[in-house]
């Protein structure tokens, strides 16, 4: 039950140490006040009956003796310090706990962040990890300050009941022991439904995500227009609630028959309770205890069967919570499988022999044929190559490897003569710089969309705006309202849409404005026109010198400023050459490009 509470404790420990032993004082001084209170009542009880007796007894009401005593009106006195006190110390632990709960959800979701970003492409491409993903965003931010401030509350109950039992040492011990059977019940009943809870909710997970995804479809701008075009609206309005319903009936069920047992077991711990309450009056009855005795005793009794009842429900909360706080440390627990080696070697610079691919083979983890096979490949420092095919050949892939996305089957892959894997990837990552045909597009200012490709230089404003001009993106940069400092997109207040080729502009000043010595560029001029991808021809010779370049790209008038195109067909090189070459060839190059050429000519009439 308590497996991760250590662990808890640390992470809780590490976010807030100063707050977190704060809480803890407070919630345990607070927890002996109760029992102060008691003492206090059954001490001014017994001299109200003594004053009482001393007026039936004939004893003039004005003499100093029977009058309002000053022992009585200090008891009154120390009540009402000790009432002060606990709402002192109350309001205390809850802002204590507001601030503990707030830099904890800061630390916990940062640490969720950062293992997300540790982790390799091929657990973002599994569904389980998205399930363990999901279960700790929920779990995470949550369960595990719930864990601490029930253990808390936990210790505060114990330190009460202790305090309690204190006082009731000279009672019938016999009683404590009905008071604690009377409450065993209520924590079988806790353990039992939080375990089915806690399954119910698990289970649900990969369908919550799916109804989470049609609320996505529903309010992203990426999907509104399609979901209009074709009236889907009402369909995945269905779908959503559908599933939500479903959910809505098992908790409906589960709710009802703990309600239904609980029932039950508040008729045994009333049983309890008014057996013990008997006892007392039958002894008060007896004049065994004085009225003050009967009064700290019922309210003892009563205090200390909700102590038992708070304890054993807390135990079983603990447990419940800890079962959502693994699903957080399961999240935790994934290891990348692409990992910086422990001593590694510092990426060549410059670039001196060049890259060396050698008899590569890839398969995507769950695939059962082979993306890329018996790759081999050199390539020196300021070479420029293009990499064409048909969809599916496994041209990004290779680039991929490069930047060890994933780890290779089998084979070598070099830089001036050091694998691959004796790079730390940080630095490998810094060396090569990628525009994707998915590049992302931030839904930030133009600074940041430009800056990204270049961390460590972002302040550098010069260097972003001569990569901006470089991509032939300075013209749509001072189009529009605030320059360099408009937020692109339509998300956030005042945003500026782009067209496709404008944001590929964008994209390509990410790419330039590295400082990297290996430029990959997948489909660098796939949205931009005609006219637009002629000039950027112009700069590609400039931009690219001094670099060695991969280009990926259908439009064969690209790829024939490479100095080498080398074609894949099935995972595999079938044709390595210059445009000149592989034309005479009259292989697969040839007739693509007298295939695109042809389209070309009929769509001009």
């Amino acid at each position: 039950m308590l497996g991760h509470t250590p662990r808890l404790a640390r992470l809780v420990w590490q976010a807030a140490p100063g707050w977190l032993a704060l809480s803890l004082t407070l919630t345990l001084i607070e927890s002996l006040i109760p029992v102060g209170q008691l003492y206090v009542s059954k001490l001014i009880v017994d001299q109200v009956v003594i004053r009482i007796s001393m007026m039936s007894g004939g004893i003039p009401a004005d003499t100093p003796a029977v009058g309002f005593p000053p022992a009585l009106a200090g008891l009154v006195g120390v009540g009402f310090a000790l009432m002060l006190l606990q709402e002192v110390f109350r309001q205390s632990s809850a802002f204590v706990s507001q601030v503990l709960g707030d830099r904890f959800s800061l630390h916990a979701n940062g640490i969720l962040l950062e293992q997300a970003m540790r982790l390799d492409l091929t657990h973002f491409e599994s569904s389980e990890f998205y399930d363990a993903l999901n279960r700790a965003q929920q779990s995470g931010s949550q369960y595990p300050l719930r864990v601490l401030n029930n253990l808390t509350r936990l210790g505060g109950q114990v330190v009460r009941f202790l305090g309690l039992l204190a006082l009731l040492l000279r009672f019938n011990p016999l009683v404590m022991g009905l008071l604690l059977l009377s409450s065993l019940p209520t924590f079988w009943l806790g353990v039992r439904y939080s375990n089915r809870r806690f399954w119910m909710r698990r289970f649900q997970t990969p369908e919550k995500r799916l109804s989470d995804y049609f609320g996505k479809i529903l309010t992203e701008q990426d999907y509104v227009k399609e979901v209009r075009l074709f009236n889907l609206g009402q369909y995945l309005v269905g779908q959503y609630r559908r599933i939500r319903r479903r959910f809505n009936q098992e908790s409906r069920r589960l709710a009802a028959q703990q309600a239904q047992a609980q029932f039950g077991i508040g008729v045994i711990s009333a049983f309890g309770f008014y057996g013990a309450y008997g006892v007392v009056l039958w002894q008060t009855l007896q004049e065994d205890i004085t009225i003050g005795d009967l009064t700290l005793y019922v309210g003892a009794f009563q205090q200390a069967q909700n102590s038992i009842q708070t304890i054993l429900i807390s135990i079983a909360t603990v447990y419940e919570f800890n079962l959502y706080v693994s699903q957080f440390f399961e999240f935790l627990s994934l290891t990348p499988k692409v990992a910086s080696p422990a001593n590694p070697l510092p990426f060549p610079t410059p670039l001196k022999e060049g890259l060396v691919i050698d008899q590569v083979s890839f398969t995507y983890p769950g695939a059962k044929i082979p993306t890329l096979q018996d790759i081999s490949l050199t390539v020196k420092p300021n070479e420029c190559v293009a990499l064409v095919g048909v969809n599916g050949s496994g041209k990004t892939t290779l680039l991929k490897l490069l930047t060890r996305f994933y780890n290779i089957d089998t084979g070598r892959i070099l830089f001036d003569g050091i694998p691959l894997t004796s790079f730390d990837l940080k630095d490998l990552r810094l060396n090569i710089g990628v525009l994707f045909q998915d590049f992302v597009r931030y839904a930030l200012n133009v600074e940041d969309n430009i800056g990204f490709g270049n961390l460590p230089q972002r302040e550098d404003f010069s260097l972003i705006e001569r990569a901006a001009s470089d991509a032939g993106a300075t013209e749509i940069i001072e189009g529009l309202a605030e320059g360099y400092q408009t937020v692109l997109g339509k998300i956030f207040k005042e945003g500026a849409e782009l067209s496709g080729g404008q944001w590929q502009k964008i994209g390509l000043a990410r790419a330039f404005i590295s400082q990297a010595q290996i430029l990959i560029l997948d489909e660098p001029t796939a949205a931009v026109d005609a006219i637009a991808e002629h000039d950027l021809f112009q700069r590609f010779r400039q931009l690219t010198q001094g670099k060695m370049t991969f280009l990926v790209s259908h439009r064969f008038s690209t790829v024939r400023m490479a100095d080498r195109i080398v074609v894949l067909d099935q995972g595999r090189i079938v044709e390595v050459g210059s445009h000149m070459e592989l034309m005479a060839q009259e292989g697969r190059y040839a007739r693509m490009f007298r295939l695109q050429a042809e389209s070309y000519r009929m769509e001009g009439g």
